[in-house]
């Protein structure tokens, strides 16, 4: 990239020479009064604050200002806001988009969600725009034109490219304020009202909005001299200018609206505009007809403020980049799983799952600077995203295999590509045997032996590596053959050297590389004196925004490397692979790094696995590179396009990038490119370092000081190092980083014939240089869509993309899927013409033949239990503890996988509770599946039961109908976990006879239970917490694929996405322990039934408060979390609101609070206290027993410590 410019007027302002249009009268300075309410999802709350206060609030107020100020409008985005109104305040909500219909109430911003801009691909942020255009068009009949971004923490030189392609005008906001230095002479601001050109040329308009917070008190604002100074910072006479309120939302002060009022009747010399916040863009559009916008070519990154986010919150940025690849694996399965007519395309289930991680990436939650709390929702709802996507990518896989021909000798294995062209990987498996094999032979598609690697049995499992080669978007069936068998051998050897016929690794004594020779080119890698280590940075202040800011003088001190504890293993030698394991550790953290060297066509890429038990506050981890290369500049990956940056600078000393960085030589003779999987930041601090940044947890003081253990806990993570002789070929290595990010997927199947053969490719592109990166249904036709982006940056392409059926018809789109003209197509090709780094979106139909059709038949269910209640009349059901699913939500049809079921939505019985009875099946039929759809009506406990069919007995373990399906394991907060049960419905809401808890989910899990051949019945369990609400037969032609490679990692210990059973908590208080209590109503609610292990007993007080039960150990105990049962199977409203937990170690001290919950609504209660106490007595004490402020009677079914 050339230096950042400013051109025409903005020259000529600096010039003081400015007369574009001296014909013309003097333009009266001009004030766009833009009114927002700015309303961070999560930060110093949770969801359930945002949608139960704050959205309230926001919705609320703006209809009473709109109805008593007739210039007022309202400016607000975020699709799933509006969502959030429609789900819970239905009838405000039919007002609001009456006077969207009027043009009082603007929608603004496009997107789903105003999100982070630098950390979600750009995939990620034409699918926001998309979402939110598509929710907008479909509920209000409008369109929004600009990207309204008031708070986010630095703008990309992408964002033009993305809101061009999406058919958007303008951007604001007010964040480059924020900015700590001057970037342009003395001014954080190219100017404050222009044009921004992005990487590919592309221009919008950019205005800069001032603090969103700004308030006046029924002044007459055409006579306002702030406002009139303002304007003249533009040579355009005008001010673009946020007012009203911020990150809590609500809206303007009644003063603030009826300041503008007075200003647009007012007789000053400003004129007032009570504006949308795109009128200013649509005043000027287009653009190239008005010389007097300056124009500014670059980025708008911050300095300070944002430099952490790139990093904080690892483990939400691992679920992040895996959610987008895979929602896009599973898009372009499903896609060609439906023009096969094999399975119909789950278009609401992938949107679904899209919206629910996507939001997510908004500017303070991917960003990784909400509270604690806020994360437990955030990482449950990506692991539901990653769930399903894994669900439909494993049955579209399936359909697809059913097509193919996987009659091998040995074990037949379909691998799937997903991106647009062919990828040879070497792909890890998991197949099942019953003994350790003497030799493995794997063949491919055409029966050709390819290379392979035993890498370790356990259990009835051998660990493969394969070498296989899969078309584009495409799919092929190999052969694994086993023979013999043999004893395990030796795991692991000491070493310090590791070599393929590509590279030599020497490592010191430390683990750290201090040799790393390409014998190709006859090269030293690691500069002279220097290792490529990981390097820790002990001294971590970040005092006022700590998760937000990584500050310089971190970055210029002196890190060290880890040197405790040292132990260095070659872990695998084989032909295909060679593994040298550094562990080490730092305090109590440990670090586990897997140094990874290949053959074949990995040869030139070595990959570092790390597994990382960061335990290291006030610290900073980055993987540091000094090369044996001089250049001030490397390159670094945008998504689209890439950019040059110099070494750390003021104003740029932490920078970010997507996939990789290079730095290459000034000769442009050799350079090495260095890409991961999961992480964001980089530094550069001399000529030959690149340093990728890890894990970043800060020392802190008063400001946010609970982020002093953010990232604490277990990751896992990997970069990758290519080096290239010559230039860097950017195409080149965008596919590199491809195959590292979206690797090969691996399914075993059944043996059968099929007319597709061994391989099948569904699309794929004829130039490297246009690259295909979204495939999937149209959210609103039956229409293809695909997506490439150019990535060699230099010139103009011409690619072709073939399919495997005749195009019938075909449009080019903008990103949000709407048509804007013809293009041309042969056949099954599709011409595609594109400028360097840009974006094209084409939707087009394919000839398809006849669909295949499963038979299934609805099992009749004999419905005994009311689980399900309507919004009007939320204490009609009691699914568990007075709690219900809330029937609005719930479809009278659903398809899962594939499987259809038919819901019972009846006011009366809508479900089964299982007390061992017998299902009949129909007499002579020839299914071989039951699939049915349950939960279990536990507060969070999951159950189990054993089915019955014919003499196949199926255990079967239904997990809780609500709570969280999994979490990440953040040390002292939450214990990381992912229930593996398929997630088949989700609920955001569920009832009592309070009405809506927000975003307290509820669930349906699907089963399939094996029918053998001749079975008359199903005979349930006899476990009354499990219920069925729908039961399907299906006659399957095949057993459904397995996954045998890794579909996505959970950063869990032991790094497994499966149901993790919860370590076994013992209650530390004994009926002997309890010495004193405020008191009790009868013998049968003493306070001893608090501890008794029986959740049907209670302890009840009705004394005047507060209550309390004091316990007494007899000696000092070790304690770091309790759990307590409120009595919402009562009622809930006797869910205790606010109760502390108190200790002391003598009887002469006064309690101190251990922990405490105000404004309870959970019926169970479980707390970690971060650490580890050492107490004597226990005081539990109770001062709002109830949800009512003036209820007095605490009842309390159990109380335990840990």
């Amino acid at each position: 990239m050339k230096l950042s410019t400013i051109l025409l007027a903005f020259v000529l302002l600096d010039a003081g020479n400015v007369c574009a249009q001296e014909v013309k009268p003097e333009k009266k300075a001009t004030a766009y009064m833009v009114a927002d309410a700015h309303l961070d999802t999560q930060w110093n709350w949770d969801i359930q604050t945002t949608i139960k206060e704050y959205v309230w609030n926001t919705l609320s107020r703006n209809l009473f200002l709109l109805k008593k100020y007739p210039n007022y409008i309202f400016n607000f985005e975020g699709g799933v806001k509006y969502s959030w109104m429609k789900e819970y305040y239905p009838s405000q909500y039919e007002q609001l988009k009456t006077l969207i219909h009027s043009g009082r109430w603007h929608v603004s911003g496009s997107s789903w969600e105003a999100s982070d801009v630098l950390v979600p691909s750009i995939e990620s942020s034409i699918r926001n725009i998309m979402l939110g255009q598509e929710y907008y068009r479909q509920e209000f009949g409008v369109e929004s034109t600009d990207i309204f971004l008031p708070d986010c923490f630095g703008f990309g030189w992408t964002l033009p490219t993305i809101a061009k392609h999406c058919g958007l005008i303008g951007f604001s906001s007010q964040k480059l304020d924020w900015r700590t230095n001057p970037f342009y002479g003395k001014s954080k601001h190219p100017f404050t009202i222009g044009v921004w050109q992005g990487v590919d040329g592309s221009s919008i308009m950019l205005a800069h909005g001032y603090d969103y917070g700004k308030r006046w008190n029924n002044v007459d604002l055409s006579a306002n001299e702030e406002l009139l100074n303002l304007t003249g910072h533009t040579l355009l006479k005008t001010v673009y200018r946020y007012y009203g309120t911020g990150d809590t939302g609500g809206s303007p002060s009644l003063g603030s609206v009826s300041s503008v009022e007075k200003g647009i009747k007012g007789n000053g010399p400003l004129k007032v505009i009570s504006a949308t916040s795109d009128q200013l863009f649509k005043d000027y559009f287009p653009y190239d007809k008005h010389p007097e916008l300056p124009i500014f070519n670059g980025e708008l990154l911050m300095d300070v403020h944002g430099t952490g986010c790139y990093t904080s919150q690892a483990a939400m940025k691992l679920y992040n980049r895996q959610n987008e690849l895979l929602g896009d694996a599973a898009e372009r399965a499903a896609l060609a799983a439906d023009w096969l007519g094999v399975a119909e395309y789950p278009g609401n289930s992938l949107t679904e799952s899209w919206k629910r991680f996507i939001f997510h990436q908004f500017h303070d939650d991917l960003t990784g600077t909400s509270i604690p709390r806020a994360y437990e929702f955030s990482w449950n709802d990506e692991l539901l995203s990653l769930k399903q996507f894994s669900g439909i990518l494993t049955t579209s896989v399936g359909a697809i295999s059913e097509k193919m021909d996987t009659r091998v000798k040995g074990t037949p294995v379909v691998f799937y590509n997903a991106l647009g062209f062919p990828v040879t990987d070497i792909v890890e498996v998991l197949i099942e045997t019953s003994k350790l094999p003497k030799g493995v032979s794997v063949y491919d598609a055409a029966g050709k032996k390819v290379a392979s690697q035993l890498l370790s049995y356990q259990d009835g499992r051998m660990n493969l590596l394969i070498e296989a080669t899969v078309p584009p978007t495409g799919y092929a069936v190999y052969d694994i053959r086993l023979s013999g068998s043999r004893e395990k051998e030796a795991s692991s050897v000491p070493a310090t050297v590791l070599e393929n016929s590509v590279y030599k690794i020497s490592l010191n004594e430390y683990g750290d590389i201090t040799s790393l020779f390409d014998k190709n080119n006859n090269k030293e890698l690691v500069k002279t004196g220097k290792a490529i280590r990981l390097a820790l940075f002990t001294d971590n202040e970040s005092y006022h925004w700590p998760a937000w800011e990584i500050m310089k003088k971190t970055i210029d001190s002196t890190p060290i490397s880890i040197m405790e504890n040292v132990e260095i293993r070659v872990v695998e030698d084989g032909d295909l692979r060679k593994t040298i394991c550094v562990e080490k550790h730092h305090g109590k953290s440990i670090f586990r790094q897997y140094i990874r060297l290949y053959e074949g066509e990995l040869a030139n890429r070595i990959d570092f696995n790390n597994e990382v038990d960061w335990q290291s506050p006030n610290a900073l981890l980055k993987a540091e590179f000094p090369l044996n290369l001089d250049n001030e500049k490397a390159t670094y990956d945008l998504g689209i396009g890439s950019v040059q940056r110099a070494n750390n600078t003021l104003t740029a000393y932490e920078v970010y990038a997507q996939y990789w960085a290079d730095l290459t030589d000034n000769t442009g003779k050799y350079g090495v490119s260095i890409m991961n999987d999961s992480k964001y930041g980089w530094d550069k601090p001399d000529n030959n370092t690149l340093r990728l940044t890890l894990l970043h947890t800060p020392k802190t003081a008063e400001h946010y000081s609970y982020q002093d253990r953010q990232d604490l806990g277990y990751h896992t993570f990997t970069y990758s190092l290519i080096g290239h002789a010559g230039a860097l070929d950017k195409a080149q290595t965008v596919k590199e980083a491809e195959k590292l990010n979206q690797r090969i997927k691996a399914f075993t199947a059944e043996k059968h014939s099929g007319t597709l053969g061994k391989t099948f490719s569904f699309v794929s592109s004829n130039n490297d240089n246009v690259v295909i990166k979204a495939l999937k249904k149209a959210e609103s036709s039956d229409e293809y869509v695909v997506r490439v982006y150019e990535t060699g940056g230099n010139s103009p392409q011409s690619a072709v993309l073939t399919f495997p059926g005749t195009i019938t018809s075909a449009d080019e789109a903008d990103g949000t899927e709407k048509s804007i003209g013809s293009t041309v197509f042969r056949g099954n090709q599709l011409e595609v013409a594109i400028q360097p780094n840009s974006i094209k979106t084409y939707k087009l139909r394919l000839s398809t033949g006849k669909r295949d059709r499963m038979k299934f038949e609805q099992l009749p269910l004999a419905y005994n239990h009311k689980c399900f209640s309507w919004n009007e009349f939320c204490g009609e059901a009691d699914f568990e503890s007075g709690y219900s699913y809330a029937a609005e939500l719930i479809p009278a049809e659903m398809t899962v996988n594939r499987i259809p079921f038919h819901l019972e939505k009846k006011e009366e019985m809508n479900g089964m509770v299982c007390k061992g009875d017998a299902l009949k099946l129909p007499a002579g039929h020839a299914y071989n599946r039951l699939y049915i759809l349950a939960a279990a009506a536990t507060a969070e406990k999951d159950a189990q039961g054993a089915f019955l069919v014919g003499k196949n007995c199926q255990k079967i373990i239904v997990p809780s109908y609500t709570g969280f399906i999994g979490q990440w394991g953040h040390t002292g907060h939450t214990q990381g976990y992912l229930k593996d049960a398929e997630v088949a419905y989700i609920g955001t809401h569920r009832h009592s006879t309070v009405g809506d808890h927000a975003y307290e989910f509820t669930y349906m899990f699907k089963f399939a239970i094996n029918i053998p051949v001749g079975a008359t019945e199903v005979v349930l369990p006899d476990n009354k917490n499990i219920v069925i609400f729908a039961a399907t037969l299906a006659e399957e032609p095949y057993a459904p694929v397995n996954s045998v490679s890794t579909l996505f990692r959970t950063a869990n210990k032991e790094n497994k996405c499966i149901s993790e059973t919860a370590e076994i908590k013992i209650n530390l208080l004994r009926p002997e322990h309890i010495v004193a209590c405020s008191g009790y109503v009868n013998d049968k609610e003493r306070p001893v039934s608090l501890i008794d292990g029986d959740e049907s007993t209670k302890w009840c007080d009705i004394s005047m408060l507060p209550n309390y039960v004091d316990f007494d150990f007899g000696a000092e105990r070790e304690i770091n979390g309790w759990r307590m049962i409120n009595a919402a199977q009562e009622s809930y409203s006797y869910i205790t609101s606010n109760c502390f937990l108190q200790a002391k170690n003598n009887p002469n001290e006064e309690w101190r609070t251990l922990d405490f919950v105000t404004g309870n609504k959970q019926n169970v209660i479980n707390r970690s206290l971060g650490k580890t106490e050492k107490v004597r007595y226990l005081r539990l004490l109770v001062t709002q027993p109830v949800q009512a402020a003036n209820g007095k009677d605490t009842r309390i079914y159990e109380f335990a410590v840990y």
